[in-house]
């Protein structure tokens, strides 16, 4: 029986939680969700996951390594590939199978991102058993596809033909397409349908059916992954890989171009924590659509508002409407829910604008 990896893919800065998330903090090192921090709250997610013997492997970026093995538990055990710049998902994932086919064998690949809210548990964990029990019966990609709740033109969308298996609480279909973020009234039509679910962007297949498919659609990125390998994965050989690999995501790279990619429906509830916006949905609301965590914080009279404290000021808000208040112990954000979108290019601005210290992003 193959062993189960889980990859864990934690790069990234997470701009669009600032002035929270920093470049040597991100959001993944951050409490936003619980008491823990959010690579905390997936490695526990997929403890039970994990065969014996195996470690879950993370893959993270060198300017937060550091932080991470500071914020993890000593106690833990886990394997770490570390980008020394990052060339998005899709070298990030043809290393790691090539890491894991390295020291497994052929095994199973469950793909991770360190930034999700997965409710319940236990139902996550079936849909998980059952995309491993798919992925080695069919020599498939499997993704898992989560049934939208809203018509979100955030997320990019997987449209299913046929159903071709039941187990347990997961339906698992063949994927027709994958759709690249939606406007407001195409994704009105994905939801109306029924047909359509979110790219939650994890997966999960074998090692040697991943890289047959890096080797099909992008041979030269396998054959850089190859070189790496021979060379003993040392630090030398991962910039030397990370030096010459295209940058591309795995969706781009190889998903959209497979004829072997099937789908995951489970039963559990999932979100991409990916801006202010999502505590919305994550933490309780008011009668007036207002949330609020945090300490020390007075509402009062807000409508549709947001209220995050992780400062040791107390913050009051009175009256307000439609906004996005975060305070930190060196900055405050006060911005429009509306323009939380563009939240990327206001940042870029304040770096640019030498009006704010450097140390803040």
């Amino acid at each position: 029986m193959k062993k189960v990896v889980p990859v864990i893919l934690a790069g990234g800065i997470g701009e669009r939680f600032w002035p929270m998330s920093r470049s040597t903090m991100p959001k993944q090192l951050l409490k936003i969700i619980s008491d823990k921090t959010m690579i905390e709250e997936t490695i526990d997610r997929i403890r039970s996951i994990c065969s014996d013997g195996v470690k879950p492997l993370i893959v993270t970026g060198q300017a937060i390594a550091d932080s991470m093995k500071a914020v993890l538990p000593s106690s833990l055990r886990y394997d770490l590939i570390i980008e020394p710049v990052g060339k998005n998902t899709a070298p990030a994932v043809a290393l790691a199978a090539k890491w894991t086919e390295s020291k497994y064998g052929d095994s199973t690949m469950l793909v991770l991102s360190a930034d999700h809210d997965i409710r319940p548990v236990d139902q996550f964990v079936d849909a998980v058993k059952a995309a491993v029990d798919l992925a080695d019966t069919e020599k498939c990609l499997a993704v898992f596809g989560i049934k939208p709740s809203r018509p979100e033109t955030g997320y990019g969308y997987i449209e299913l033909k046929e159903l071709i298996a039941e187990k347990g609480a997961s339906r698992c279909f063949v994927v027709k397409q994958f759709v690249e973020k939606p406007d407001s009234q195409a994704a009105r039509k994905f939801l109306d349908s029924g047909n359509y679910m979110w790219n939650s962007g994890m997966f999960v297949w074998n090692t040697s059916v991943i890289l047959e498919e890096f080797a099909s659609h992008m041979p030269e990125l396998f054959q850089q992954v190859n070189a790496a390998a021979a060379a003993g994965f040392t630090d030398a050989a991962i910039r030397t890989f990370y030096t010459v690999c295209v940058k591309e995501s795995i969706d781009f790279g190889v998903m959209e171009r497979s004829n072997r990619v099937n789908a995951v429906v489970g039963s559990f509830s999932w979100d991409d924590i990916g801006s202010w916006e999502s505590l919305s949905r994550i933490h309780p609301q008011n009668n007036d659509g207002a949330t609020v965590h945090g300490p020390k914080v007075y509402e009062k009279d807000c409508k549709n508002t947001i209220v995050f404290n992780s400062s040791q000021l107390s913050v009051a808000c009175v009256g307000t409407d439609d906004l996005v208040v975060v305070s930190t112990d060196d900055a405050l954000l006060v911005i429009d829910r509306k323009k939380c979108p563009d939240i990327k290019k206001y940042i870029s601005e304040m770096k640019s604008g030498g009006v704010l210290p450097a140390n803040l992003f």
